[in-house]
């Protein structure tokens, strides 16, 4: 049992804005006269993208010319809090939300994800990933490397026995995956367990020249489905990234 493993008996349930908070709140930001971009965690792991969707169709239907635009980021924690970082600069640049679209698209397509933790029973446990993959994980005891692909959806990207073998890999996979020796920006992200962080940060700037670097602890809801101990990486060129 890795050192951050919990009982997943009891874990917290999680659940997301119904299609009335997100009617209300649409509603009121339109008061303003003001275009409205919604942007929302991977619609594969989350009901959040649907319920705003639905309450933009009910706002439609009563006002027409009400300009609402509903975002599937195909990603979750800083993954589609830098989209929404550069929503926000391209809106200080007054570029409209057809230009905010294309450009956050074209950024998402570049996103290399990668996080990690002992176990992936939190996972299993929340529906995110089979149980298959979690007891062969168990069995073989190996810190498993998960992703998130274009369609948003969860999958198992590697695996490495150990913690620090398993941030190796991880900047190994950054390394094919940028493939040309470029800057780039990181989200770092984890949960409760900050000095593990900092050990994949050490392996992620031997190899990579970073520009800026976001460091956020997981949100309550991913750090049920991804457990205790888990720690990852938002990375992508910097030359994508608005300046404002």
């Amino acid at each position: 049992m890795g050192i951050f493993e919990k009982n997943v008996n009891h874990l917290p349930k999680t659940a997301c804005p119904g299609v009335g908070e997100y009617y209300e709140l649409f509603k009121k930001l339109l008061e303003k006269e003001k275009p409205i971009l919604s942007i929302h965690i991977t619609s594969w792991g989350s009901g959040a993208f649907q319920s705003a969707l639905n309450a933009k169709n009910i706002i439609k239907e009563e006002n027409p010319s009400a300009e609402i635009e509903v975002f599937d980021s195909k990603t979750v924690s800083l993954g589609t809090g830098v989209l929404v970082i550069e929503a926000a600069k391209a809106s200080l640049k007054g570029w409209n939300i057809s230009e905010t679209i294309e450009h956050i698209k074209k950024l998402r397509k570049e996103f290399f994800h990668a996080l990690t933790n002992d176990t992936l029973k939190y996972l299993a446990a929340g529906g995110r990933i089979g149980k298959a993959k979690y007891l062969l994980a168990e069995a073989l005891n190996f810190n498993p490397i998960i992703s998130i692909d274009e369609e948003g959806v969860i999958f198992a990207l590697d695996k490495a026995r150990g913690r620090l073998k398993a941030y190796q890999r991880i900047v190994n996979l950054m390394q094919e995956f940028f493939k040309e020796k470029i800057s780039l920006n990181l989200g770092l992200v984890h949960a409760g367990v900050y000095t593990e962080l900092e050990r994949l940060k050490e392996e992620i700037y031997r190899k990579f020249t970073i520009k800026d670097v976001i460091i956020s602890k997981l949100g309550a809801a991913l750090s049920v489905h991804g457990g205790p101990g888990t720690v990852g990486v938002i990375a992508y060129p910097s030359e994508l990234s608005l300046e404002i």
